[in-house]
C-alpha cells in the first residue's frame, strides 16, 4: 500500500490542470474582459474554474483523490471513447501505476463525453467548494476571491459579442496544463436559468474538418481536427479531441518529466515547443525551464463553430466544456454573446 499511496499522491501534486476560453472572452476573467488573444495564460485566475471527482454517468462529487475509481453506484455505463485514435492519455494501457488496473483512465470525463454532471455548468472557483491547493484549484486566486463560488453567479461581460443567424464563427480556448481529453462549446438563452440541461439542449456544431494553432506572436498552424460524434452525450453533439498532446508520462510532463516524446503524434506544425505539460516561460524557473521543457508556448486552439440558422435571435450565453482524460475534472466557462 506505501507504492499505491506514493502513486496517488504524486498524482494529486500534478493536477494543476488549468484552461481559458478565449473567444467569446468568459466571464471568469471578469466583466471587463476583452477577446484579447493570450494563448496559456491565467488572467485574473480565469483557467481556475471547474469540477472535482467527475466520473462518467455520475454528478462530479469534489473528490480528487480516487483517479481511477467509479465514484457513485452507476455501475452500468461503460466507456465508449476506447479508438487509441480519440485518446489522449495512456492510449495502449502502458503507462502503469502500481496496484491500479492498466486502464487507469477508464472512468473519466473524456472516455464517454457530456455523461459526467459538473458541479456548475460555469464551473467553480477552485473547483470544488474545499480547500483545493493541493489539486491546483486556487479559487482565491480568481476574482472571486474564495473557494467554490459558483461561475454562473458571475457578472457578463459587458464587451459586446454579436454573432449572426446561419454564420460560421471562431471560438477558441487555450491550456496552462494539459490534462488532455476534448472539448464542446453550447449555448444558453440569457433569459433562461444557467443549467447544464440547458446547455445540453443546444450543442453547437463545429464547421469543417480543419482547425488552428495561434501563437501569441501571430504565427498560424492549419490542422487537422479530430471530431468525435459517436459514444458522446448528447447524442446529437460532435466533440473535438484536444490536439495537443501531453508528455508521455502519468502525470503528463510536469516539470518536464517525460517530455522526452508525446502522448500521441502531435499535429504538423506542433514542434517540440508547442506540446507538452504546461506551458515555460522565460524566468518562470529559476534556473530555467527544467528538462526537455525548453521555452515553451501552449498555442491557442482556434475552431469555427455554425450557428443555427433557425435560432432565434437574442442574447444568449455560450458555455464551453472540457472533459478531461487524465484526470476526474471537467473545466468549464461561460461568455455572453449577441445573435442578431
Amino acid at each position: 500500500m506505501i507504492l499505491c499511496s506514493f502513486a496517488l499522491l504524486f498524482l494529486i501534486n500534478y493536477v494543476s490542470g488549468h484552461a481559458s476560453m478565449y473567444i467569446p472572452p468568459p466571464r471568469s476573467a471578469g466583466a471587463g474582459a476583452k477577446p484579447i488573444f493570450t494563448p496559456g495564460s491565467c488572467n485574473n485566475g480565469a483557467c481556475m474554474w471547474f469540477s472535482q471527482g467527475c466520473t462518467i454517468g455520475c454528478a462530479c462529487n469534489e473528490d480528487n483523490t480516487h483517479f481511477h475509481e467509479h465514484l457513485c453506484d452507476n455501475s452500468t455505463i461503460e466507456p465508449l471513447v476506447n479508438d487509441p485514435k480519440y485518446r489522449t492519455f495512456n492510449r495502449f494501457n502502458n503507462h502503469s501505476i502500481p496496484f491500479w488496473p492498466a486502464d487507469w483512465t477508464k472512468w473519466h470525463p473524456w472516455r464517454y463525453p457530456g455523461t459526467s454532471v459538473p458541479l456548475n455548468p460555469c464551473g467553480l472557483s477552485g473547483g470544488s467548494t474545499k480547500n483545493n491547493d493541493v489539486a491546483g484549484g486556487y479559487g482565491n486566486q480568481t476574482i472571486a476571491g474564495v473557494q467554490g463560488f459558483p461561475g454562473t453567479e458571475l457578472p457578463p461581460i459587458e464587451y459586446k459579442t454579436t454573432w449572426k443567424v446561419g454564420s460560421v464563427v471562431d471560438v477558441a480556448w487555450g491550456i496552462s496544463a494539459n490534462h488532455g481529453g476534448g472539448y464542446l462549446y453550447r449555448l444558453c438563452p440569457k433569459d433562461s436559468e444557467l443549467t447544464e440541461d440547458c446547455f445540453m439542449e443546444m450543442p453547437l456544431k463545429f464547421h469543417g474538418d480543419k482547425q488552428k494553432l495561434v501563437w501569441s506572436d501571430g504565427h498560424v498552424v492549419e490542422i487537422d481536427a479530430v471530431r468525435i460524434s459517436e459514444g458522446v452525450y448528447p447524442e446529437n453533439s460532435v466533440w473535438t479531441k484536444n490536439p495537443i498532446p501531453a508528455c508521455d508520462d502519468v502525470s503528463g510532463g510536469f516539470q518536464g518529466v517525460g517530455c522526452d516524446k508525446p502522448q500521441f503524434p502531435p499535429p504538423a506544425g506542433c514542434n517540440d515547443t508547442c506540446w507538452g505539460y504546461q506551458p515555460c516561460f522565460p524566468g518562470e524557473f529559476p534556473d530555467g525551464c527544467p528538462g526537455p521543457i525548453k521555452t515553451k508556448e501552449m498555442p491557442g486552439i482556434v475552431d469555427q463553430v455554425e450557428i443555427p440558422a433557425d435560432l432565434k435571435p437574442g442574447e444568449y450565453t455560450v458555455g464551453f466544456r472540457w472533459d478531461c482524460e487524465q484526470t476526474p475534472q471537467i473545466w468549464q466557462f461561460c461568455g455572453d454573446v449577441n445573435i442578431v
